[in-house]
């Protein structure tokens, strides 16, 4: 069945689906891009640099990673930069520097989670939308049975109602994949907010040690 008929039985929620599908597709394809730019968060320097923060070679460990890119290494090299130009912060001092890395580390996770809920809408909306498909199907169905009066066909009935169920299979065609990558993105997300945490917590510790 050519995609032209598959459009012309579905109506006009199939073009609504569609839309959908293109913009969903183009944010995955995006977003892919950009967690693959960061190596999904894999540091090849990060652990490095922190062996070398704890074993008391503060500037070497802070030179190692301070020209990164990656999301962690950035956060990581601002704590390390302020901790070593101010040797011993006051608390008042080490206060302030906690809130900027919290600014910056949100920044950074936001910059990431940007666009997934966009994800997570069509997600919801996509088999909303095919089941509205189906229902106004249905009533277009019953509507030529009943101009039909006696002489009911059958096969009227069932066309009509295999016709309408496929807005339905559009919608969660589109759905189910979106909620696969739109979960997968959240996951690195989650995993990038956790490394930044663990890495700038590692970095205080053996600076007060």
């Amino acid at each position: 069945m050519s995609m032209n008929i598959l459009f012309n039985l579905g109506g006009p929620v199939m073009y609504f689906l569609a839309l959908l599908s293109i913009y969903a597709l183009a944010v995955i394809l995006y977003k892919i891009h950009v967690f693959r730019e960061a190596k999904f968060f894999k540091s090849e320097k990060l652990d490095s640099s922190l062996s070398l923060w704890k074993s008391g070679n503060r500037d070497d460990a802070y030179n190692l990673i301070k020209k990164a890119e990656h999301p962690v290494e950035e956060v990581a090299s601002f704590a390390m930069y302020q901790l070593i130009k101010n040797n011993k912060p006051s608390a008042k001092t080490e206060e302030h520097l906690k809130e900027e890395i919290v600014r910056l580390s949100d920044e950074r996770i936001d910059y990431y989670n940007s666009k997934l809920t966009g994800l997570q809408v069509i997600a919801a909306v996509a088999p909303l939308a095919g089941l509205l498909g189906t229902i106004f199907g249905m009533i277009d169905a019953f509507q030529q049975l009943e101009h039909a009066g006696k002489n009911v066909d059958p096969a009227i009935l069932s066309g009509g109602i295999w016709e309408a169920l496929l807005t339905t299979a559009a919608g969660l065609s589109i759905a189910i994949p979106v909620v696969i990558f739109e979960s997968w993105f959240r996951g690195l997300v989650e995993k990038l907010k956790f490394t930044i945490e663990s890495s700038v917590t590692q970095i205080f510790t053996s600076h007060i040690i």
